[in-house]
């Protein structure tokens, strides 16, 4: 009994010792199972990353090609736009012309019509401004016959330099048959083509260039006359190394031309630098070869087509009366009597010695007068002839020193010009001129606000310049003048003496009375005010 209850007791401690060594056994093989899900795990996360970070890096690339082939996309879409952005704004051009009566007004322009609405614009804007100006300056003209002109011509060049800069020449003429060639000047214009603006020479010049425009206008001087041009010459400010005097240049193909006054001609002439020359002046970006060897595409197929009307004007001629005078003129033997027609001749360009003195003895020898418009050069050379026309009780006129276009320079040199014949006149005669007459005729805005005198110009003209034939000039007057009218010759010319010694008696022979311009416009009842132009005193 008691070893039965000893084997139980052995039985059951072995029992209760076996129990903890089988459950540490099985807690082992879970850590080990654990630890294996869990390196699983691990290998499981490792992956995940990895394949997470892969798929990353494939949508990085993905994206990156994407916004590597948008830009690509977007730069050949930039450099297709550009080409055709230059193709579309490559300038091309055609002439057009316009042919236009108007009264006794002929315009006759042939300009450029552009693909760049902004050149047209200014284009037409100076078109407009110049044959504006021309109608203004005469919607007072009356001809004499129906063939009897005053015509407005415009032509136009156009040169594309290197693609990069665009160079226009108005060559305008204004022939109102009053002097031995039409009135001819010039208007030139620079446009940047690229940036779309119209540009000053020295923009596109390099410093220096100056120079090169005075040497060759000494040049010019010296191979035409002889003349060795100095700071004491007359034509020095006119052509002296100063960019505001070059300021009109125009690049042909071969030849810079540049703008110079020639003050014994009278008009602006071309001087012709060769391009070589000139090509050291330009600047570089305006000098290289342009990108493209596309050339311009020009037409010059000339169209017709009618321009815009120009602006109606109101006259400037005031009809307000004077203050009475006295009818004794300076002529003791001269009484005037406004009821009766009158006339006033007038001569320009003098005084001559020769033909002006064969005139003055017609006038003195039929008590007769006359108003003689003269310039600077012939006061000091002809004195004592211009004394005898003032003893005479003849008008003298101011027709400028030097007989520019007045509407080609600037205010001070119109005032320059008006003064140096006043001054020469008061140191002769005493006195100043109270009347001016613009060189040609020609007048716009800014020589009437800079003349402080009136402007006195003509509705008959003898062209006593272009026939030089006395029995031409008598036809051109002689049953054609009115009471009032202003007759426009030339006392140069002998011709036009021959022509006074049957004019001018024959008008007095038909009751005309021949006065100066201020009697015509006094006797008339008509002020004359500075600025205004006046082409006849026809009271209506």
């Amino acid at each position: 009994m008691r070893k039965t209850r000893l084997l139980i007791s052995i039985i059951i401690i072995l029992c209760i010792v076996a129990i903890p060594i089988i459950s540490t056994g099985n807690v082992n093989n879970n850590n080990v199972e654990v630890l294996e899900a869990s390196a699983n795990i691990n290998i499981e996360n490792e992956s995940i990353e990895i394949n997470k970070k892969e798929e990353n890096n494939t949508q990085l690339k993905d994206e990156e090609n994407k916004e590597n082939k948008k830009t690509t996309i977007e730069q050949k879409q930039l450099k297709d736009n550009l080409l055709k952005k230059e193709e579309v704004e490559k300038l091309n051009y055609q002439f057009k012309t316009i042919e236009k009566y108007e009264n006794a007004l002929v315009y006759k322009i042939k300009y450029p019509v552009f693909n760049n609405d902004n050149i047209n614009e200014k284009i037409n804007e100076h078109i407009s401004y110049l044959s504006n100006s021309f109608k203004q300056d005469f919607e007072g003209y009356e001809p004499m016959s129906e063939d009897d002109k005053v015509i407005f011509n415009l032509n136009t060049d156009v040169n594309i330099f290197k693609e990069k800069l665009l160079f226009i020449k108005f060559s305008i003429e204004r022939n109102y048959n009053t002097y031995p060639n039409p009135v001819k000047f010039y208007e030139t214009y620079i446009i940047d083509i690229e940036d779309n603006k119209q540009i000053e020479i020295s923009e596109f010049l390099n410093k220096g260039y100056e120079d090169l425009f005075y040497i060759k206008a000494k040049e010019y001087f010296l191979n035409n006359y002889g003349l060795t041009i100095t700071k004491q010459s007359e034509n020095y400010n006119d052509i002296k190394p100063d960019k505001e005097i070059y300021k009109k240049i125009y690049l042909s193909n071969e030849n810079l031309e540049v703008f110079i006054y020639d003050y014994k001609k009278q008009e602006e002439v071309i001087l012709n630098i060769p391009i070589d020359n000139f090509m050291p002046y330009v600047k570089e970006e305006y000098a290289s070869e342009p990108t493209t060897t596309e050339t311009t595409t020009v037409s010059t197929t000339l169209t017709t087509e009618a321009p815009t009307e120009t602006t109606t004007l109101s006259t400037e001629t005031s009809t307000q009366a004077t203050t009475q005078k006295t009818e004794d003129t300076n002529n003791t033997n001269r009484k005037i009597d406004k009821t009766k027609p009158m006339i006033a001749l007038t001569f320009d360009d003098g005084p001559n010695s020769a033909t002006t003195n064969r005139i003055l003895d017609i006038l003195e020898e039929n008590n007769s007068v006359a108003t003689f418009f003269v310039v600077s050069r012939r006061i000091e050379k002809d004195t004592e002839t211009l004394k005898r026309m003032d003893s005479l009780g003849n008008q003298i006129g101011n027709h400028t020193a030097n007989h520019k276009d007045l509407t080609k320079i600037s205010s001070e040199q119109i005032k320059t010009e008006v003064d140096i014949v006043n001054d020469k006149l008061k140191k002769a005669i005493g006195k100043e001129a109270s009347i001016v007459r613009a060189p040609y005729g020609a007048t716009n805005d800014n020589v009437k606000a800079s003349v402080e005198y009136p402007l006195i110009m003509w509705n008959v003209d003898t062209k006593d310049w272009k026939s030089k034939d006395a029995k031409a000039i008598e036809k051109e007057v002689l049953g054609k003048v009115k009471d009032g009218d202003i007759v426009l010759m030339h006392d140069l010319y002998g011709s036009t003496a021959d022509a006074c010694e049957v004019i001018i008696p024959k008008l007095i022979e038909q009751g005309y009375q021949l006065v100066t311009v201020e009697e015509l416009f006094y006797y008339k009842g008509i002020e004359l005010k500075n600025g205004n132009k006046y082409f006849n005193a026809n009271v209506k």
